[in-house]
């Protein structure tokens, strides 16, 4: 999430990467933040009519006068997600498209009030819920705005395209192919990013990456050992390396995707061992309820495929309540809010009732 770091935490830092050769496509995350953060992991069905929401909609309860935008997701999908279900930080769907956020300070988006407007966590919601290639998420670009927090994108599928997605001075900037050598994204500009990896041995420069002492940029980082791995490494353990080697001491969560086997890897900080699932197991039809798990779950099983539970809007609701909180302990936010003419407990509500307004088309 690296959620409301712009916000509430200047300074701390998220990492995504692909690592993608011969047979391996493994995607990687950390989420960095001073503290312990609650969330869960979603099992989010595929035949669902949603209607949606943006932040202005979900501090103020009030309708925008720009459009709104309704659809029916026509693919399942696994989400990470701090504030409850429908407001994902990042995740997958069944056809192998991925999509993450990091904070980029200095972010805007685009305004338009011929446009439908989302929440930039719904946003993501969206288009793993529509598409399944980066291509078709870059030109739904001009369709939808996004509101909310300073977040950029990184976005990745099956076939191993990737992309960075950030919205500078209103407008949205791409960077995919050429334009984007190294797959990795953290919380600076790639271009600022790419000017900076070109002052290190084997990039151009003549300053030295050291693994072990963790001295350069964790974009630098990422990228030197990515261009160090060997096919016949464990690629799993390789990529919990990687992200091993960007904590700089705040990473509260970490996952690994295998794309081809569609299995997810995770752990945190609070339950330290690496678990696992299996997306081609899990039931994204909507005859029965979302299922979810506590990504902090201390199960002793490795496999828990099995360990999700039904959606409740209790459970949902006492997620968001602890997500809120934990990001609010400095009451940044709740300044934030009120600012904005709400308050904590209204915009629990809203998210919280959200999911409730979701309709499985049977």
């Amino acid at each position: 999430m690296c959620i409301i770091v712009s916000l509430e935490v200047p300074g701390f830092a998220c990492s995504t990467f692909m690592l993608k050769k011969g047979n391996t496509l493994l995607i990687g995350h950390n989420l960095d933040m001073p503290f312990e953060i609650p969330g869960m992991i979603v099992i989010n069905k595929r035949n669902v009519l949603k209607t949606g929401v943006s932040w202005y909609e979900l501090i103020s309860a009030k309708k925008p006068a720009s459009p709104t935008v309704s659809w029916v997701s026509t693919y399942g999908s696994v989400t990470f997600n701090p504030l409850g279900c429908e407001f994902p930080d990042g995740g997958i769907n069944e056809t192998g498209l991925y999509i993450q956020e990091m904070t980029l300070a200095g972010t805007r988006f685009p305004e338009d009030s011929t446009r439908p407007t989302l929440f930039m966590m719904q946003w993501m919601q969206y288009q793993l819920d529509n598409h399944t290639s980066v291509a078709q998420v870059v030109d739904n670009l001009s369709e939808i705005c996004l509101d909310g927090w300073a977040w950029h994108f990184f976005v990745g599928d099956r076939s191993g395209d990737y992309a960075a997605i950030e919205f500078i001075d209103g407008q949205p900037r791409i960077y995919r192919g050429d334009s984007m050598p190294i797959p990795v994204l953290c919380n600076t500009p790639y271009p600022q990013e790419m000017a900076t990896l070109k002052t290190y041995e084997g990039f151009g420069g003549d300053q030295t990456i050291n693994i072990q002492s963790k001295n350069a940029t964790r974009f630098a980082h990422a990228a030197a050992m990515i261009h160090d791995f060997k096919e016949e490494s464990d690629a799993v353990d390789y990529g919990f390396a990687i992200l091993e080697g960007l904590n700089r001491g705040g990473t509260q969560w970490s996952y690994i995707i295998d794309v081809p086997d569609a299995t997810i890897y995770f752990r945190t900080s609070v339950a330290g061992s690496i678990k696992f699932f299996h997306i081609r197991q899990l039931d994204f039809s909507c005859d029965t309820p979302p299922r979810i798990l506590d990504i902090n779950t201390r199960v002793l099983a490795d496999d828990v495929t099995e360990d999700f539970r039904d959606y409740t809007p209790d459970i949902n609701r006492r997620f968001i309540q602890e997500g809120i909180a934990a990001v609010n302990r400095s009451g940044n936010f709740t300044r934030l809010v009120e600012s904005m003419g709400s308050t904590i407990p209204q915009l629990i509500y809203t998210m919280a009732e959200y999911p409730e307004t979701t309709v499985c088309q049977k």
